[in-house]
């Protein structure tokens, strides 16, 4: 069962509503603007085994368990089934400094419960948040605990948000021309759509790989933002207002519940750092053609699933 929640990878978004949520000089008011976006958007689960109570910290029996959130941005053309385009796992431990984020590319070739080999965007497509989960696990042993789903609107929404004056990026001269941009190579600034369309450009011989970067480039910059806004004093509307748009356009298994039962853990444990990984690893791969699947990233297995289970908690 879905809820409405957020378009950034959740587990940021948990640590800036509880600071904010914390913050003593808004006690009397953010407590009714969470019960009335929660009863607005009713997200309350119905699954008593969803049900956690939110006044209690990460017990010790969760505190060294990983979390892995799928976020699955999705991309849907004319007269075409929608397709993954971003697949990211962030993954975190309750009261551990550091969030993982482990990018999927694309055009992976793997084993798709099913349905045989193909590109791993192929499972979104034939089967949903589901089946990705279970090509997660069975490809790389990754275990899915919850899921954010988002398409190209909802992030461009999300970035107006969370970047209202727009953010500095490099771009280049192939980006300007085929987004037929006014602007000059170097670091400019970019806003709403334009950021959607710097993370999605691979007109360069980076291509996919690229995009992955820019990807975990935005995500980073918009960590950032938040806290730099929440050391500010200006967190609590940047949060509720997240919360608010999130609400309209994205859907989560997570309820609010669950987000601010790990929000406590992260006001005592802070996330310091961002690790990232992209699958596949350098050097283990191969670009070829195959029949029904078009181009493929041919990945060495054995590689990979060790990379992962180095990189991973």
């Amino acid at each position: 069962m879905f809820k409405k929640w957020t378009a950034i990878p959740i587990v940021l978004l948990i640590t800036f509503i509880i600071y904010a949520a914390m913050n003593t000089s808004t006690q009397s008011t953010l407590p009714s603007e969470m019960t009335e976006i929660q009863q607005d958007a009713d997200v309350k689960s119905t699954n008593e085994t969803e049900k956690t109570n939110t006044i209690f910290p990460i017990n010790k029996e969760e505190a060294g368990k990983p979390i892995n959130v799928l976020v699955v941005g999705s991309d849907q053309r004319k007269n075409e089934a929608e397709r993954a385009d971003v697949l990211i796992v962030a993954q975190y431990v309750p009261n551990q400094p550091t969030l993982k984020l482990i990018s999927i590319m694309r055009d992976t070739y793997v084993d798709i419960p099913g349905y045989g080999k193909s590109k791993i965007n192929h499972a979104y497509a034939w089967g949903g948040n589901d089946l990705v989960k279970k090509s997660l696990k069975q490809n790389f042993d990754l275990e899915i605990n919850h899921t954010v789903n988002l398409n190209f609107q909802d992030f461009i929404n999300m970035m107006g948000i969370i970047f209202p004056e727009g953010v500095q990026v490099p771009i280049t001269e192939g980006m300007i021309s085929h987004w037929k941009w006014d602007k000059q190579p170097g670091t400019q600034k970019l806003k709403g759509g334009e950021i959607l369309q710097y993370v999605r450009y691979r007109g360069d011989v980076s291509s996919d790989f690229g995009r992955v970067e820019r990807q975990q480039e935005i995500i980073a910059l918009a960590e950032k933002n938040i806290m730099e806004k929440l050391k500010s004093g200006k967190g609590i509307p940047t949060a509720i207002e997240l919360v608010r748009e999130g609400f309209k356009n994205v859907e989560t298994t997570f309820s609010v519940d669950q987000v601010m039962k790990h929000g406590l853990s992260f006001l005592f444990h802070p996330i310091d750092s961002v690790e990232t990984i992209r699958i596949p690893v350098e050097g283990s791969y191969q670009s070829i053609t195959k029949p029904g699947a078009g181009d493929v990233l041919e990945m060495d297995e054995t590689t990979n699933i060790q990379a992962l289970r180095e990189f991973s908690y």
